[in-house]
């Protein structure tokens, strides 16, 4: 069962080039709003794009904060990642709308602020 959706994957990859398009898209822009917010994005250069927190009680509270306010994103702290190198995982897939990314950022953003993850807006 496993190998057969991966070979009907891959045949709609095939049939429909237009989503990895996509899906390198959004990653480009989901990224790009995300620091022109000041998040640190790390250095990943796939679709799945951490937020940098430092340590993991700080993850994992902004993870618990982000679900209460409707996003969902994992807080990954030590020993999965060296200590003081904590962060949240997103990631973006060709199905999102960039207003579904601009909500995010926006929902990311609001509530590092309140977190104090990200300093105040001016």
């Amino acid at each position: 069962a496993v190998t057969a959706a991966c070979l009907a994957a891959f045949d709609l990859l095939e049939q429909e080039p237009e989503r990895i398009e996509r899906l390198w898209s959004n990653t480009r822009y989901y990224k790009e709003q995300l620091r022109s917010n000041g998040f640190d994005t790390g250095v990943s250069e796939t679709p799945i794009t951490p937020i940098m927190v430092g340590e993991a009680r700080t993850a994992h509270e902004f993870s618990t904060a982000l679900f209460e306010n409707g996003l969902w994103a994992t807080g990954i702290g030590f020993p999965t990642v060296p200590k003081g190198r904590a962060r949240i995982r997103t990631i973006v897939s060709a199905a999102h709308s960039q207003s579904e990314l601009d909500q995010a950022v926006e929902i990311l953003t609001r509530v590092a602020r309140k977190l104090g993850i990200l300093p105040a807006a001016r």
